[in-house]
């Protein structure tokens, strides 16, 4: 598989849950997907099978696997729902407010992206370039597209670095997908292939691979702004 050896001394099975999210955000590990033996994938990351299984138990109860007696442990198939929080669990169950949603996502990806701009590593700035190139090439489908698009967003709020914005982020996974997808057919609608709003996420990557964070807020602003506006227009 693709793992690294973990060097940290101290939290390694967060090394572990940190590699294993990757993979799967990167697409590399896919819903029902195997992963390796326990023994092996001990010695591939370099870490005590002890360590290995607290990690596993805790991403079975943030719901990324599933772990099945005799047969293995397996991808669940969660989508971009990687972390399940009391939070997340109390917006899954109670009413969510547009509005609220809107100014609390405005809020932390704006920042997030200046933040990017300034602590993004090479590796960061790769994945976010990669789900740009998913976006591009799933125009014609747009709920592979909307997946593309919030994995660029949750990139962008990975490669500020700050994890508690990033924990935050990722409770609100599931309702901003739908914010997406609501706001994605008028946006196409007025835009030709989706062509314009792939180049908005295009300059906003690029002004955080040129480490300019006011050039990227402004870009994230102004792009989530405009699809608040049209989201709402298609409502």
């Amino acid at each position: 598989m693709q793992f690294e050896k973990i060097t940290k001394p101290q939290r390694t099975y967060q090394e572990v849950l940190k590699q294993i999210n990757h993979l799967i955000i990167d697409g590399k590990l896919r819903p029902g997907e195997r992963l390796m033996g326990e023994r092996e994938m001990a010695v591939e990351l370099g870490v005590s099978r002890t360590t290995l299984r607290e990690a596993l138990r805790t991403m079975e109860f943030l719901g990324w696997v599933e772990i099945k007696p005799g047969d293995g442990t397996f991808v669940r198939d969660v989508q971009l729902n990687d972390v399940i929080s009391p939070l997340a669990l109390a917006l899954s169950v109670e009413p969510t407010r547009i509005e609220e949603l809107w100014e609390t996502r405005i809020t932390l990806e704006v920042e997030c992206a200046g933040l990017a701009a300034l602590r993004a590593s090479r590796e960061g700035l790769q994945r976010i370039s990669r789900a740009l190139r998913d976006m591009q090439s799933s125009l014609d489908d747009l709920d592979a597209y909307a997946k593309a698009d919030m994995r660029f967003h949750f990139l962008v709020t990975q490669a500020s670095q700050n994890s508690m914005m990033n924990r935050l982020l990722q409770t609100f996974v599931v309702h901003i997908l739908d914010l997406i997808k609501q706001a994605g057919p008028l946006r196409f609608s007025h835009d030709i292939g989706g062509l314009r709003t792939v180049q908005e996420h295009i300059s906003i990557y690029e002004a955080i691979a040129s480490h300019d964070a006011e050039q990227a807020r402004n870009l994230m602003r102004k792009h989530l702004e405009g699809s608040r506006s049209e989201g709402y227009s298609s409502e």
